[in-house]
């Protein structure tokens, strides 16, 4: 099989040549990044990708963060001319690891909406969580693809704990800016997320979207509604959730982050300017390069992971990239980790403070039940949690579903 894949992006290339498919790279949204992604640019790099592809044609077009929905010219709303992959009459897989409320920021809602409809458009949806309330919205075609390691070399020779030093890295995205939203919430929006964190709190089991529907707390989707009025109904839930995303973010990672450099000092070691920033807390500086950053979590005696607030129930990519590098790997706990590791046996979980540093002061008097976990984690990863068997996945369920012949089927006459 021939994919396609934007330039840079993560992970689907190697996937596609260890599972033996060609792979054609077509260009990325200048940046580098699907929030830069305007219209205009979409357009200017959906032109380029069409000559590349007619060129060289392929079965399917697999994206991160949507920045493979491109167009072949200026799309309206109401009347969108075809999209790249519906010109090609290929599937397009977007595979989101994040919210709406995040991605296509500089694309009118209405236009989204609009090319939501689009037959030939799958959305991989890394979280049971999110994957519901696309379905709530009414976003046709989305699917649960859990995150994964990338496809690499990984060292796999146990680690010496006598090389590794401090006692515990953060292992997080070292730019993230959450708290530092360009969104202006109006205060009167703010309760729903209140109430639902209060239903939260008590039984981590009740999402945003449960309390949503539950409490009747906004406008609900429907089937008849037009694109424009499931736009603004889609703009106001995400409203709504954003003081409890927030709140949430600060219970599941910056309480702990803020409790562990207090508790610990410099033997938490806490990598970017994001923690200086806001907390004026003293960091160690960028790594520039994955390599580098991957190579530095098999350097920590304990590497730790939390959960972002946008994240109610699923895994991140720090899960799996923690262990496949043979890392030990501790812990917030979410609801859906047993699915993929051995609690205790592959990984380590905590849900308090006091259960954190306990947690850390037994694994740092145990190095060689420390390392025994990290291997165990690793041989899982390594076995079941990369991106490659992620698009075998997604491979599987377009097969399955008759989804490449159909694309074929409502292919242009002329196109290849």
């Amino acid at each position: 099989m021939r994919i396609a894949v934007p330039k840079t992006t993560r992970g689907w290339a190697a996937a596609c040549r260890r599972l033996g498919h060609e792979c054609v790279e077509i260009p990325r949204l200048p940046r580098g990044h699907q929030l830069a992604g305007a219209v205009a640019e979409r357009v200017t790099c959906g032109r380029e990708a069409l000559g590349i592809l007619r060129e060289q044609p392929v079965d399917l077009i697999l994206d991160a963060f949507g920045d493979g929905l491109l167009f072949v010219d200026e799309p309206v709303a109401d009347a969108m001319p075809a999209t790249l992959h519906e010109t090609l009459g290929v599937p397009l897989v977007s595979y989101w690891t994040e919210t709406l409320r995040i991605l296509f920021k500089e694309i009118d809602p209405a236009l989204m909406r609009t090319a939501f409809r689009s037959p030939t458009w799958f959305k991989a949806v890394f979280t049971r969580g999110h994957l519901r309330e696309m379905e709530w919205l009414g976003i046709d075609n989305c699917f649960y693809l859990p995150a994964g390691a990338l496809d690499l070399p990984y060292p796999t020779e146990p680690i010496d704990p006598k090389t590794q030093t401090g006692a515990v890295l953060l292992a997080a995205n070292q730019q993230s800016r959450y708290f530092a939203h360009a969104d202006r919430a109006d205060t009167r929006t703010q309760w729903p997320g209140l109430i639902a964190y209060a239903r939260w709190a008590p039984d981590r089991t009740q999402t945003f979207l449960d309390t949503y529907r539950t409490f009747d707390l906004g406008p609900q989707p429907l089937e008849s509604d037009d694109a424009a009025t499931q736009a603004e109904k889609t703009t106001r839930y995400y409203m709504h959730k954003l003081f409890y995303s927030a709140t949430l973010n600060l219970t599941q990672r910056d309480r702990f982050v803020l409790f562990l450099k207090q508790k610990l000092g410099d033997d938490f070691r806490l990598i970017g300017n994001r923690w200086t920033d806001i907390y004026g807390l003293d960091t160690e500086p960028y790594v520039p390069d994955l390599s580098s950053y991957l190579a530095l979590l098999r350097t920590a005696p304990i590497c730790l992971n939390m959960s972002n607030g946008d994240n109610e129930t699923g895994l991140n990519f720090r899960h799996f990239e923690i262990t496949a590098t043979g890392g030990f790997l501790l812990c917030f706990d979410q609801p859906d980790l047993g699915e993929f590791f051995d609690i205790g046996r592959e990984c380590d979980v905590f849900t308090d403070e006091d259960e954190l540093i306990q947690k850390i002061d037994y694994y740092l008097a145990n190095p060689e039940q420390r390392m025994a976990v990290a291997q165990a984690g690793q041989q899982r990863t390594l076995e079941q949690h990369l991106i490659s068997h992620r698009l075998g996945e997604v491979l599987d369920r377009l097969d399955a579903g008759g989804h490449l012949q159909h694309a074929v089927d409502m292919m242009p006459a002329g196109v290849r």
